[in-house]
């Protein structure tokens, strides 16, 4: 079973990803999805 924790962006952030969700022909239907692979692939260059 995965946890999950709750997290603040400020509000510009949050107005450009429902942007990006409601325009964009990516695949995203929610915040979260788009949240944890953003988050995802900048751990994934960082640890390079």
């Amino acid at each position: 079973m995965n946890h999950y924790k709750n997290i603040a962006l400020p509000d510009d952030l949050i107005e450009k990803i429902d942007s990006i969700i409601k325009n964009s022909k990516m695949g995203y239907k929610t915040r979260g999805e788009f949240v944890k692979e953003a988050v995802r692939n900048l751990l994934k260059e960082l640890s390079k």
